[in-house]
């Protein structure tokens, strides 16, 4: 850090200053839960809290879905599976958005023909998916 060799150096003073300048990089790298910093009006010391980097660590790689669908309607193992198959529903919008079928927005008045447009929408896509699985072997897909 630049600013611990102007510490040191005696050029950077005051508990303030020293506070603003380990504060930026702090707040640049997002570290802050992972150490304890002690500040004088001379001096910065810190030191790593490493039951906190050792938590992190363990989670580095895995994510955490919560649900409030009960354990009895929805086991752990669908939770993940229907959480993954959120992709190809975004995928899908995108998909209904641009290149393929570019349905551009079209702005209704009355429920209903939102509804009927949501629903053309989604059955335009429906034939185009069942179309692509059925010529998988000839689109390479």
């Amino acid at each position: 850090m630049r600013g611990a060799t102007r510490i040191a150096a005696g050029r950077l003073t005051g508990q303030d200053k020293i506070g603003l300048t380990v504060g930026r990089v702090i707040n640049r790298y997002k570290m802050a839960q992972h150490f304890t910093r002690t500040i004088t009006d001379t001096t910065f010391a810190f030191a790593r809290k490493e039951d906190a980097i050792a938590a992190e660590a363990a989670l580095d790689g895995l994510y955490i879905i919560r649900t409030s669908v009960s354990p009895e309607r929805l086991d752990s193992a669908s939770c993940v599976r229907h959480y993954k198959s959120l992709a190809q529903v975004e995928r899908a919008f995108r998909s209904m958005k641009t290149v393929d079928l570019k349905v551009c927005p079209i702005h209704h008045r009355l429920s209903d023909r939102v509804r009927a447009h949501i629903f053309l929408c989604m059955l335009a896509y429906y034939v185009e998916w069942h179309l692509k699985e059925a010529w998988r072997e000839l689109l390479f897909g």
